[in-house]
């Protein structure tokens, strides 16, 4: 009996997202709510439906799993015309999880390449994006229902401590800098081990595979609230080799911004900024591969002037949204014209995939698991 039940319970998963689908599209799509701060849940929604709406455009893929069991989601955006191996411009939000504003900004741009495609489809033409909107979804769950201004995982330490900083858990110069980076009960704690944490494996393990398809263009990691473009080095003070290039495409994103918004925007090599430490995100990207490396410190004044830092009112997040897709779109242009497809790229990958890859989401329907598995525990009851 279980078997059919669980036969009724797979046609249900199938027929269910086919009928979601066919409602979502006539409806146009998902709207993106930009009047509050979205929870872990809404934020999923979002890009379940946009998915199911544009399929032709955007494919939403299982990355990964948290420790507490929650999905990292990567939104993989082309312009549909079946090209294959284009170069990609991968980006990601709220490994900080306290930075509320870096989901909104990331879920903006998600939007404005998919369903404002034709305004945008000239930073589709010859690039696909990868986008992580919430790269840390179990502190950013905690941080807006616990403790608000939680940076880090949530995964335990020993000793009541708990969380890792996952822009120190990365594999350069890891755990070197200042003490805190040693303490499992700081918010600059580094980890047990280089790449600890599965949320900083799933993005280094995004990173590997686009430089080792040859795809790797840039890197751009969102965080707030500092008002600045960062590049590398943190952990050296020595320059980058394309460190012009670098500068310029800063000063760029910088311009437009201050064009837009009248906000300003500094531009700065990390190390020559606040000084040298490890295990950095944007260190790592450069030395795996990839030929550009950001980090876009977004700004958190209001239009009121008042600097909120990481937790601009709600009346403000669209606007803030706005001015860094102002940001983000430019620093894409500039990437494009830089490396055409016509300019070869040599990945200068220094780095090595370490063993402990990020578990693999084999795509198993959870709804077809809840239906099989509720109808085997029913009957080992019954029986």
């Amino acid at each position: 009996m279980w078997r059919i039940l669980c036969g009724i319970g797979v046609l249900v998963a199938i027929v269910h997202p086919l009928a979601e689908s066919r409602a979502v599209r006539r409806r146009g799509g998902a709207e993106l709510q930009l009047d509050n701060y979205l929870s872990y849940d809404g934020i999923m929604q979002y890009l379940d439906q946009l998915a199911l709406a544009h399929s032709s455009r955007m494919t939403l893929k299982d990355v990964g799993r948290t420790y507490e069991n929650r999905a990292l989601k990567m939104a993989m955006i082309t312009n549909g015309d079946g090209r294959s191996g284009k170069r990609v411009i991968f980006l990601d939000a709220a490994l900080h999880s306290r930075e509320w504003m870096t989901p909104a900004a990331a879920l903006l741009t998600i939007h404005k390449l998919v369903v404002e495609f034709e305004e945008n489809s000239d930073l589709l033409a010859d690039y696909d994006w990868h986008i992580m909107p919430l790269a840390n979804p179990d502190g950013y769950v905690y941080s807006r229902n616990t403790e608000r201004y939680w940076r880090n995982t949530r995964t335990p330490n020993g000793g009541n401590c708990f969380g890792t900083n996952l822009n120190r858990n990365f594999a350069v110069n890891w755990k070197e800098g200042f003490p805190q980076l040693r303490d499992p009960c700081d918010e600059n704690y580094a980890g047990s081990s280089p790449f600890s944490e599965v949320e900083a494996r799933t993005v280094r393990d995004i990173m590997h595979g686009l430089v080792e398809s040859k795809r790797a263009v840039m890197y751009l990691s969102l965080h707030t609230a500092n008002r600045s473009v960062f590049y590398p080095w943190v952990y050296n003070t020595a320059p980058v080799p394309n460190q012009e290039e670098h500068d310029e495409i800063g000063k760029f994103v910088a311009d437009r911004i201050f064009q837009s918004t009248g906000t300003i925007i500094k531009t700065w090599q990390y190390a020559l900024y606040d000084g040298t430490f490890g295990g950095t995100s944007m260190d790592y990207a450069l030395l795996a591969g990839f030929p550009l490396s950001f980090v876009f410190e977004m700004s958190g004044t209001g239009r009121d002037n008042v600097e909120y830092k990481f937790f601009p009112p709600a009346r403000d997040i669209r606007h803030l949204a706005e001015e860094s897709w102002t940001g983000i779109k430019a620093f894409a242009a500039k990437a494009i014209e830089k490396y055409p497809p016509s300019r070869a790229i040599s990945h200068n990958q220094m780095v090595e995939l370490p063993k402990n890859a990020a578990p693999t989401i084999r795509g198993f329907n959870s709804m077809v698991g809840t239906v099989c598995i509720f109808f085997l525990y029913l009957t080992s009851v019954l029986n």
